[in-house]
């Protein structure tokens, strides 16, 4: 397989994974009413069904190698998907999956504090924007003025789900050089149940058949999201398919707002952007012309 259709593989493998995500997300907001560690339950022991069935009948094989990656992969992964639950719950889905939108800055600031990475101009100037789009996206909550009287619980749960995405990619793509994208994400489900089990048996559980058939797809669509996802940065840099998720905020931003009603203003809109936008800056790393310059001389050498 050529270098193109790799990266058209990883490009398609990716947008269909964000349309999963999506679709999840809105399922999860439909059972508002049901305990996010309960449905977090419902999602990893779904998707070790899914994987073991598939393994026991011959589907795919189940091998771990890298165990103290794959362990890394499973408590960041597990642990954040329980926390974006609770906050999609809260804050609805526009408002969470923009703010999870945000690792790639987060992710260059840790560089920053942690390995003493010189920052440049140009990387300073695009947080800026991305901090900037945080404000605007979450001012005025419950009538707030100001920063610090809108960033409340949930808020911060989404931002630390942002986190623990940025530490969850790079181990991904580092992951694809031993083990495979089944096992990656069996060990996010594996970990993620024993992170759910004990404190989901106190929450509130599904009360009628309905509920308990979307927390199934919830399950189905997660794991559908996830394997695609996964797969997909084995065809593609770090750096073009974080880019390309952030499709996923956009999908469900509109979803937010077109099926659920949730509130929206210029203010969310503007931020919205501005988050969206200096996240790809950040991950791409180079002006419009200099990007387009590239992707047409690779397009050409291809």
């Amino acid at each position: 397989m050529s270098s193109y259709d790799e990266k058209l593989r990883g490009t398609v493998l990716m947008v269909t994974a964000c349309a999963f995500f999506c679709v999840m997300a809105s399922l999860v907001k439909l059972v508002a009413h049901v305990d996010a560690f309960k449905i977090g339950l419902w999602r990893f022991v779904i998707g070790m069904v899914i994987l073991g069935l598939a393994a026991f009948f011959g589907g795919i094989q189940l091998k771990f190698h890298n165990w103290k990656l794959l362990f890394v992969r499973g408590l960041f992964g597990g642990a954040g998907i329980v926390m974006e639950y609770f906050a999609i719950v809260n804050l609805g889905i526009s408002k969470t999956m923009v703010l999870i939108a945000t690792y790639p800055i987060f992710a260059y600031i840790f560089e920053i504090l942690l390995l003493k990475e010189k920052p440049s101009v140009r990387a300073t100037i695009i947080i800026m924007w991305a901090l900037g789009g945080i404000y605007l996206v979450i001012e005025g909550k419950n009538g707030g003025a100001g920063i610090f009287a809108s960033f409340g619980f949930y808020e911060m749960l989404a931002v630390g789900v942002a986190v623990m995405s940025g530490i969850v990619v790079v181990t991904i793509r580092k992951l694809h050089e031993t083990d495979s994208s089944y096992a990656i994400y069996f060990s996010q489900c594996a970990i993620g149940f024993w992170i759910a089990v004990v404190p989901s048996s106190a929450g509130t559980g599904p009360a009628c058949f309905a509920d308990g058939l979307i927390l199934v797809l919830i399950g189905i669509t997660a794991a559908a999201g996830q394997l695609l996802m996964t797969q997909s940065y084995k065809y593609l840099p770090v750096r073009v398919g974080s880019t390309l998720a952030i499709l996923e905020p956009l999908f469900c931003f509109v979803a937010g707002v077109a099926i659920f009603g949730e509130p929206v203003s210029g203010k969310s809109i503007l931020g919205t952007l501005l988050i969206i936008g200096s996240c790809a800056a950040m991950v791409l790393y180079g002006s419009p012309v200099h990007l387009l310059r590239n992707v047409l001389k690779k397009t050409s050498v291809n």
